[in-house]
């Protein structure tokens, strides 16, 4: 009884704000309610007693089951039929983000006030995502016709899209990609090289040039983007590019590590499945492994009625801790 107890005082610690907020019942073919409730109660089980007195706990007797429900299971199953195609899983069907591509309009301005460019993604379903970019490096409009739709081709990556049909109103970007035109200038030719990098990560990727009319709201976005962003509503994400896309270099993570950490044995569990040699260490860690969880290569902690939480090593730490009080945060003032 003393350890039913003790299971039940572990759950109400990790399930605190349930047992603080609902009533809970408690299913038990065991006399711990009545062990709990006994004035006589000696040992820990008093200790026990007061700690759940706390909560709005009805302990609830749970009924036998019913031989015949077994019974009538089996004799559902047809005679003669092998028993690995009668109790084999359903088969899970792709979702349809998997099945069916995504659509993505793109467009880029360049101006003497400035340059933008805009894109729309539209997901199967009929989601919706707009992005707008402001350009401060000088550039001409094709350029920014490439910046729109390499900024597109990233951001399907990083939402593990496989199949994309990209659809772009400037002719010359969408001949080149399909071989129609040949890149002559260098930018262009590096710009060219970069998209087909980006391509070559989806399953399907294709390129079609269609008329302005039918590319409005990528077109209103890159010239609103040319002026300043308050024009822009709050359904809009918007971006400031300081530097090309084929001079700068993708960061996927604030500051690589080096050599292990702390968290080098959580991660070793959750990407192999390989528990510490030290038998203190690992006895540790399945105790609280439960609250990591790995998201694309990155450790967080979840929590139940939180935010999941990132976590990062000494050296990332540092540099948060340095930016915050020196780097692009240094100028802030207040708490």
């Amino acid at each position: 009884m003393e350890k039913l107890a003790l299971s039940l005082i572990h759950t109400t610690r990790r399930l605190r704000r349930y047992f603080e907020a609902y009533p809970v019942k408690v299913i038990i073919d065991q006399l711990i309610k009545s062990i709990l409730n006994n004035t006589e109660t000696l040992g820990k089980l008093v200790k026990y007693a007061v700690k759940l007195g706390a909560y709005n706990i009805t302990f609830i007797p749970r009924n036998a089951v019913k031989g015949q429900v077994l019974a009538d299971f089996l004799s559902e199953a047809p005679e003669g039929e092998e028993e690995e195609l009668y109790f084999r899983m359903l088969e899970v069907p792709l979702e349809k983000d998997d099945t069916e591509s995504w659509t993505l309009f793109t467009d880029g301005a360049s101006g003497p006030k400035g340059s933008g460019a805009s894109l729309v993604l539209i997901g199967p379903s009929g989601i919706e995502y707009t992005y707008a970019l402001r350009l401060t490096f000088p550039n001409t409009n094709n350029e920014a016709e490439y910046e729109a739709l390499l900024a597109g081709l990233r951001i399907a990556r990083q939402m593990n899209i496989s199949n994309i049909e990209v659809k772009v109103d400037s002719k010359l970007v969408a001949s080149q990609i399909n071989g129609n035109y040949e890149a002559s200038k260098d930018s262009m030719i590096k710009y060219l090289a970069k998209v087909k990098e980006y391509a070559s990560g989806f399953k399907s990727f294709s390129i079609q040039n269609i008329p302005r009319n039918m590319n409005q709201k990528a077109n209103v976005l890159s010239k609103l983007a040319l002026v300043e962003f308050s024009h822009l509503t709050k359904e809009v994400l918007v971006e400031v590019l300081e530097e090309r896309s084929t001079e700068g270099q993708e960061i996927h993570s604030i500051v690589e590590e080096e050599g292990d950490n702390w968290m080098t044995p959580i991660k070793r569990y959750l990407e192999e499945g390989t528990w510490p040699k030290d038998k203190n260490e690992a006895r540790c860690l399945r105790a609280k492994i439960s609250q990591y969880t790995m998201e694309s290569g990155v450790l967080f902690k979840k929590g139940y009625l939180m935010p999941m939480l990132r976590y990062v090593g000494p050296l990332q730490a540092n540099y948060i801790i340095r930016e915050i009080h020196m780097g692009s945060c240094g100028m802030h003032i207040g708490p």
